[in-house]
């Protein structure tokens, strides 16, 4: 008895640990995207550099193409997984982990990364810069989980009430039904809700509810999202959208205009979103040391990440001409270590600072 008890919570702990350092890289994969952008050959970001790279660039599109339905996908197993402890002010826990890092970040942190963003123009005299959302920055996903939590809650009491569901239907709402529905909402948002309001950006909040919302699926039927997450799965959900790609990229395609090509890609994006939460679950459910370290530090980088970049690489590399790998590869580690620096001696030393970064209350 002791033995099969013994492994059920090693099991347990294996997914924990796993989904954990997911929701970690998918957020620190921010970085990689962030500093990629200073190099993209078809977009103008924060900061530009003379040399552009289409690897770079190509590094960029994919990373965008499932880093944030993952994270929400993550994020949504673990609301409901925290929602059926069923404990006294769960609402109110969840909300003290986004309110004090957007508040803080967005108010101190955000205008110095806006004043060396050179190629981007703010209001700053105006109550417009806070009206449309200049100071928010890249913490739109805590305004998004803001609200995901606040209405999120209706939604959690009838998702476990869903007695059974077939392992073949969960695969089909997984790679088919939740990105259309994310698709459908991206339009209507677009439509309906352009622009951004205070902390809330309208079209990125509707695009990423239904990951959300799947998230919270996927604890109340966790064997099914467990049993996918298999390298064998991440290599065959890659394939898939792989070729998928190759055709929406096929003539046929162009021709019917960048807006098909744009709405094909992402109705085949299910399948990568499955293959990179497969394939990071698996490298990190182990629970080392190492994936324990980056999981603890990963919200703390991700919230200093794009303010550091911005600033490296206004101080160190504009108008300075490098080999731009070489210039990337700094950008990244530089960040990266002040991240986990300021993380581990001072963040995690202070409980006042661990309140304003992360959101855990003093105790």
């Amino acid at each position: 008895m002791n033995t099969h008890a013994s492994q059920a919570t090693n099991s347990k702990l294996q997914r924990l640990h796993g989904l954990d350092f997911c929701r970690a890289i998918f957020m620190i994969l921010g970085l990689f995207y962030h500093a990629a952008l200073i190099y993209s050959t078809d977009y103008i970001w924060r900061v530009t550099d003379t040399e552009s790279s289409s690897y770079l660039t190509t590094l960029a599109s994919f990373v965008h193409a499932f880093r944030m339905e993952a994270f929400y996908l993550i994020s949504g197993f673990f609301y409901l997984l925290v929602f059926t402890k069923n404990y006294e002010g769960f609402l109110q826990e969840r909300l003290t982990r986004v309110i004090p890092p957007l508040l803080l970040c967005g108010l101190l942190i955000n205008p110095i990364m806006n004043l060396y963003s050179y190629e981007r123009t703010y209001d700053w005299s105006s109550i417009t810069y806070f009206i449309n959302g200049q100071w928010l920055g890249h913490l739109w996903f805590l305004g998004n989980l803001i609200v995901y939590f606040v209405f999120g809650y209706p939604f959690c009491k009838k998702i476990i009430k869903i007695d059974s569901i077939s392992r073949t239907n969960f695969i089909i709402i997984f790679c088919f039904l939740v990105p259309f529905i994310s698709l459908v909402f991206l339009v209507l948002s677009k439509w309906l809700f352009s622009g951004s309001f205070i902390f809330v950006s309208f079209d990125l909040l509707f695009e990423y509810f239904p990951y959300f919302l799947f998230g919270a699926l996927c604890f109340q039927f966790k064997d099914h999202f467990i049993s996918l997450l298999t390298y064998k799965v991440a290599f065959v959900c890659f394939l898939i959208y792989f070729l998928g790609i190759k055709f929406v990229n096929m003539e046929l395609f162009f021709n019917l205009g960048s807006n098909v090509s744009k709405a094909a890609s992402k109705l085949i994006e299910g399948f990568l979103v499955l293959s990179m939460t497969a394939l990071f679950y698996n490298i990190g459910k182990g629970g080392s040391k190492a994936v324990r370290l980056i999981s603890d530090a990963s919200y703390t980088t991700y919230l200093l990440h794009q303010p550091l970049i911005v600033i490296i690489y206004y101080l160190s590399f504009k108008g300075v001409r490098l080999n731009v790998y070489l210039e990337y590869t700094i950008i990244i580690v530089l960040t990266f270590l002040i991240s986990i620096f300021w993380h581990f001696y001072s963040v995690k030393k202070h409980p006042i600072l661990s309140y304003l970064f992360n959101g855990v209350k003093p105790r």
